[in-house]
């Protein structure tokens, strides 16, 4: 049973991962969620002892309409609460921490050509804008650099922030969402 376990789980993980990495090697897939399959893996998550799944499934959730998510029977109403809090908690870190650059773009120190006047070339139009708080995908990589047209130095210290930001926003995935830390949710599994 134990090791039918660690299969169903090893499963799992490649369509709800515990690392960075995983959610970036995902991402690059092109895999789709079908919603149905998304909310049904959080009671699974907490039926079955595998919390490392749900921080992911709960980020997944977060672009699910507001209407179908609230319509859904097989969410309980704090994991709804959950998913439509942390929507907003997932946009605010967007908005400041891995993409800020396009609402907010700071120069690079050293920065040769000044950039600062050249980011409004791809500027965030109110329904891009829009378009991003109700779907937020903070740790969506960013893959249009060139349309910025920034100078070297502006680029390479736009970037580092972009990932520093993913970084942090994978880190406090859990907490987000009122599941601790990744170390919790790995004693917690463990047990």
């Amino acid at each position: 049973m134990t090791l039918l376990r660690h299969k169903c789980i090893s499963v799992l993980r490649t369509k709800f991962p515990a690392t960075l990495h995983g959610c970036d090697d995902l991402l690059s897939s092109g895999y789709k969620y079908a919603s149905s399959t998304v909310v049904r893996a959080i009671p699974l998550a907490r039926e079955t002892n595998v919390p490392e799944i749900l921080p992911w499934a709960f980020y997944i959730s977060t672009n699910i309409s507001t209407d179908t998510l609230l319509d859904d029977p097989v969410l309980s109403w704090r994991d709804k609460a959950l998913c439509l809090a942390g929507k907003q908690k997932l946009w605010e870190m967007q908005k400041t921490l891995t993409h800020r650059f396009l609402f907010e773009f700071a120069k690079a120190p050293g920065c040769i050509l000044s950039c600062q006047p050249r980011v409004p070339q791809t500027p965030m139009t109110w329904r891009r804008t829009e378009e991003l708080r109700e779907n937020p995908h903070p740790l969506n990589e960013f893959d249009e650099w060139e349309s910025l047209k920034l100078c070297p130095k502006c680029l390479d210290f736009t970037q580092l922030q972009h990932q520093k930001g993913r970084d942090q926003v994978w880190k406090e995935l859990p907490r987000i969402f009122l599941l601790g830390s990744w170390d919790e949710i790995e004693k917690e599994q463990s047990r």
